[in-house]
């Protein structure tokens, strides 16, 4: 039988894909949905900065991130 992976928790979930929409956000306009996401992901308050840098790092961005700041 195939064990069942453990899911990542939702903060890093949500942190990961803030880093995302921030990367979208360099190379392109963000669409109305993702403008809204954004905002939701901006006042929860289990997505934070440190969070969003670690994911920045995970995805491959991290040495590049003073582009962003």
């Amino acid at each position: 039988m195939k064990q069942v992976a453990e899911r990542v928790d939702g903060a890093w979930r949500k942190s990961r894909l803030a880093a995302r929409l921030l990367i979208r956000k360099e190379s392109r306009p963000l669409r109305p949905r993702e403008r809204a996401l954004a905002l939701r992901l901006s006042q929860d308050a289990e997505v934070t900065n440190r969070l969003i840098q670690q994911a920045l790092y995970f995805l491959g961005f991290g040495p590049r991130k003073h582009v962003l700041d």
